[in-house]
């Protein structure tokens, strides 16, 4: 107990009410000073936790709370607005300057927002165009506001979206695998390891809404637009990868109705659709890195690389730190930030830290 002062001043206190016998008339004193001698010879074990400490310490700063994600409702509920105040905006001015843009017109209010969706979602047909400088400047700003616009608050969206979606198939799925014994089909969606969707399942999905876009805009360009079935494909596809070469385009009041909606959301689900290609690119890479990191011998450069503390041999938290290093996982950034605030809490140096420290 001397060799450790700090449960040496604690515990002997908390030990007092043990101590303590209550008077009772049928305890004789000769009985109580045999007790009370025997307990003075009780010692702490040395492995035993520290007792009552806990709740003599109190928080000397406010616990920092984790930080949460916004939530979903909200960003669906800030998305459509900020998309109505951005395209009533845009519908106003073209309103009153109609006469300084050139193209085919249909209607005021629908070639407006037909305007604008093609702006937003950068594929600048060119059947409708400014003229004046002031117009000019306006389709700048539109632009800008609505790249940034696009790519940003509405990616938010569909991707909250889709992952909804994967979040209830998973959850199906794991219902029906209670239900089920032995192997079954969802062991081919889910990666039970990871909880989510294996990654091909999801390039297949996404292709799969990149294929029913581009079909259906063929179908309603060929009905709407009385174009061919190969002009029908090529506009579609120039629609939804926002290339547009401008020498075809919507021209009929019902094909730019449908633009709108369509380009909108096709757009969108392409641009994903090609981010999860890039994603099975990299997740591809990262399982390769890590089988040939966990399957190769260890080396003695490898064990002088590990052996953070000299001391000739490779700890289990070493070999860990070393392999995730390896994989690409964490950098020696993180690792000197975590350090760093392990030496803010071991205010002692001992190198532990202990309930004092808190």
């Amino acid at each position: 107990m001397e060799s450790e002062p700090f449960l040496a001043t604690q515990t002997r206190p908390q030990l007092q009410p043990i101590l303590e016998v209550e008077e009772d008339p049928d305890v004789s004193p000769t009985h109580m000073k045999k007790s009370n001698s025997g307990l003075g010879g009780l010692h702490r074990c040395r492995t035993a936790p520290a007792m009552a400490v806990m709740r003599d310490l109190k928080p000397k700063t406010p616990q920092i709370p984790k930080p949460q994600s916004d939530d979903a409702n909200f960003i669906i509920r800030q998305a459509i607005f900020l998309l109505f105040i951005y395209l009533s905006l845009g519908v106003l001015i073209y309103s009153f300057n109609k006469d300084n843009f050139s193209g085919i017109e249909t209607h005021p209010v629908v070639d407006a927002l037909y305007f604008c969706i093609v702006t937003m979602c950068t594929i600048g047909f060119g059947d409708i165009t400014p003229l004046t400088p002031a117009t000019k400047v306006f389709a700048c700003v539109f632009v800008l506001v609505g790249f940034a616009f696009f790519h940003i608050l509405l990616s938010g969206v569909v991707n909250y979206v889709l992952d909804l979606q994967e979040n209830m198939i998973l959850t199906g799925i794991k219902m029906n695998s209670k239900r089920q014994q032995g192997f079954s089909a969802g062991d081919c969606i889910v990666d039970v390891e990871k909880g989510r969707m294996r990654i091909r399942l999801k390039v297949g999905l996404a292709l799969g809404v990149v294929v029913l876009s581009i079909g259906i805009g063929t179908l309603v360009l060929y009905f709407v637009e009385d174009l061919d079935w190969i002009d029908s494909f090529y506009l579609s596809v120039m629609s939804v990868t926002t290339v547009g070469y401008g020498d075809r385009a919507f021209k009929t009041l019902p094909g730019r109705l449908f633009a709108v909606v369509w380009l909108l959301f096709s757009t969108l689900m392409v641009a994903r659709a090609f981010l999860y290609l890039v994603e099975a690119r990299i997740d591809k890479r990262h399982r390769s890195i890590a089988k040939w990191v966990l399957s190769r011998d260890i080396t003695v450069q490898d064990l002088l690389a590990a052996d953070v503390n000299n001391n000739g041999f490779i700890s289990k938290s070493e070999y860990v730190i070393y392999k995730l290093k390896e994989m690409g996982k964490i950098g020696e950034k993180d690792i000197l930030l975590i350090c760093d605030h392990f030496s803010k809490l071991d205010r002692n140096n001992s190198g532990k830290i202990t309930l004092p420290d808190l």
